[in-house]
């Protein structure tokens, strides 16, 4: 065979870039199987209609696969997608007027498994612990309400004041009187 028709590939760098790659990918997938639905439940409860809460979760994580391609802190990446999800929609409440002024009551509830073994008695008060609920929340403050739900949501007051750009201590501070509220309310 001819020396000069043969095509000489370095593998070494192109293995490590798959590798790397194939990890950034699984990272990826596993933050969307396990955050995708909240994400979308967080937005709900900011106000934001269901199929641009949809549009906002996926352009998040096509920011996350950006980020992760050239080589972005992976220290907290579920609290840098809630900061993502939640600066786009504030920018997109914010700029475009797009503010929702539906009651939080016409939400859809959270997907939940029912029991097939529950009464309607019991199906309807917990309809109706719902609707106290959600009435009260709507009576929180807009920061408490968001700190209240992210921490539903399992993210710790150190990432809840990464995704909302607050220190720990107001974001104690705000969980602390939310709940105080919500008692008082309930």
């Amino acid at each position: 065979m001819d020396q000069g028709r043969l095509l000489i590939f370095p593998a070494v760098p192109w293995k490590i870039e798959s590798v790397e790659n194939g990890n950034n990918n699984r990272i990826l997938l596993d933050l969307y199987d396990r955050e995708q639905t909240p994400l979308k439940r967080y937005l709900a409860m900011l106000g934001v209609e269901p199929e641009t809460a949809r549009d906002i979760v996926q352009e998040s994580f096509l920011k996350l696969h950006e980020h992760l391609l050239v080589g972005g802190d992976q220290g907290n990446l579920r609290a840098w997608l809630y900061r993502v999800v939640h600066n786009s929609a504030r920018n997109g409440q914010t700029s475009f007027g797009a503010r929702n002024t539906g009651r939080i009551d016409d939400l859809p509830p959270a997907a939940s498994p029912v029991a097939k073994d529950q009464s309607v008695e019991d199906r309807l008060l917990g309809e109706e612990r719902e609707h106290r609920l959600r009435q009260a929340m709507e009576k929180l403050s807009d920061a408490q309400r968001a700190c209240l739900v992210l921490r539903t949501q399992g993210l710790k007051y150190r990432e809840i004041a990464e995704t909302l750009e607050l220190s720990v201590s107001t974001v104690g501070e705000n969980v602390q009187r939310g709940l105080e509220r919500l008692r008082e309310l309930l």
